[in-house]
């Protein structure tokens, strides 16, 4: 199995429109996989990729949601992608902002070419809402694969986790999801996640 030095990440650069999108290729000319990490805004998607390469500053991380206001281009030892994608459902991002971002995300989900895996964070303490659904039904007509990643989940007990994790499954509209739980505090969630993307990137 394939792996990668996580610790040699990059950023790239951040886009908005097609004709922007970098196009990486590897040692064979072929585009690098893409994998693109989503969710709502302060869900963890910047914290969440700064464990994944080891670092603490690579990702720029805010304490203001909706800080992330295009596509995030970053590379991991030249050999894979991850685009994060721009978070969603603040209400003070000023609405001619707010109109840019689904049109930017769904053109995004349907015009890359190299488009391999999507993580999808949700809150552990909260239930999906209405644009959680929506952009789930955006990835799935896709056909690209979905990773839930349930996130900040040292913020409840251990013995409330599972119950939490069955009550956000019974509201999303798919059946035998791949899912983990995922904690930027801990780590815990972060080698097995690596793991998977090893897999389904190979």
């Amino acid at each position: 199995m394939k792996s990668f030095d996580w610790r040699k990440a990059q950023f790239i650069k951040t886009a908005i429109l097609p004709e922007h999108y970098p196009k990486i290729k590897g040692p064979s000319g072929k585009l690098l996989t893409e994998i693109a990490v989503a969710g709502r805004s302060n869900v963890g998607k910047s914290t969440l990729l700064n464990d994944l390469f080891h670092s603490k500053k690579l990702v720029k991380t805010s304490s203001t949601p909706g800080k992330t206001q295009g596509l995030s281009y970053f590379s991991v030892d030249d050999s894979l992608i991850f685009v994060d994608l721009p978070g969603y459902g603040y209400a003070k991002v000023p609405p001619e902002v707010k109109k840019q971002w689904g049109p930017m995300v769904q053109t995004y989900l349907e015009e890359s070419k190299s488009l391999a895996l999507i993580l999808f964070l949700l809150d552990i303490r909260r239930l999906p809402n209405e644009e959680d659904l929506q952009f789930l039904k955006w990835a799935a007509w896709t056909k690209i694969p979905i990773v839930i990643i349930f996130s900040k989940i040292d913020k409840l007990l251990a013995s409330e986790r599972e119950k939490a994790t069955q009550a956000i499954l019974k509201q999303l509209p798919f059946d035998n999801l791949t899912y983990l739980h995922h904690s930027s505090k801990t780590h815990q969630g972060t080698l097995e996640l690596q793991r998977l993307i090893i897999k389904e990137t190979r």
